[in-house]
């Protein structure tokens, strides 16, 4: 097995928006908002092993923003201090041999208002709707010239819904796991067949909820979608 490394990078940016000229308390562009500032740094590293033929990647990352403009439960806008989201990534994407390719990736972020007022419904100062674990994995084998098989999970963490007074209504959703596969075959040298199944063991999970908690979207049923590609 051989090993070969990319040298560490990094990158620092700075970035700033004014907003437009409007007077009216419900208007994200008042005239007595400062401009909103955003701060981002990143370092990382890149490995290739066998022979390579699979990409490893980790990276520090940290974003800084400041005088951002929210909407109230009233449809007003107001403008509050100072947030942060820092964490790391790491991903491996190549083959592990000529037929098996492999796609993986993990997230952990934390997101954080550093400065005002807090906006999750529990009371922490997490930023609300940002899940602080995300993970990828999804495999791939050619088992023959004709056959391909395929199958990949997917993970986000629990998220915090933002805070505007409601009660007895859930202050967060549960974090969930949703598996997926895939079947191709070449017919021949005209048509190919594949088919995906989405969410295989029809788990029950929250995909996203409102401000107040009252309404949710779930997540998609297990499905089922065939797909033919025809080649000229």
């Amino acid at each position: 097995m051989s090993t070969s490394t990319t040298p560490s990078h990094s990158s620092r940016r700075e970035a700033a928006a004014s907003p437009a000229a409007s007077g009216s308390g419900n208007s994200a562009n008042r005239t007595d908002f400062k401009p909103q500032k955003a701060k981002s740094s990143e370092l990382g590293t890149k490995w290739q092993i066998f022979d390579n033929r699979l990409l490893l990647s980790a990276a520090l990352f940290r974003t800084d923003i400041e005088n951002e403009v929210a909407a109230n439960d009233d449809g007003t806008w107001s403008q509050y201090g100072k947030k942060r989201v820092e964490g790391y990534e790491l991903s491996a994407t190549g083959n592990l041999t000529p037929d098996w390719t492999i796609i993986a990736g993990y997230t952990q972020q934390h997101a954080t208002v550093t400065e005002g007022q807090n906006v999750a419904q529990d009371g922490s100062s997490a930023l609300a709707y940002t899940p602080k674990h995300a993970f990828t994995l999804w495999t791939q084998y050619q088992a023959t010239s004709d056959l391909s098989v395929g199958g990949g999970v997917r993970y986000v963490g629990s998220l915090r819904r933002g805070s505007d007074g409601a009660v007895g209504t859930p202050d967060h959703t549960e974090g969930y796991w949703v598996a997926d596969a895939k079947l191709g075959y070449r017919v021949n040298s005209n048509l190919d067949l594949q088919l995906n199944m989405y969410n295989l063991f029809d788990t029950d999970y929250v995909a996203s909820i409102n401000k107040s908690g009252y309404r949710y979207h779930p997540g998609e049923p297990r499905t089922f979608m065939l797909t033919a590609n025809v080649h000229f």
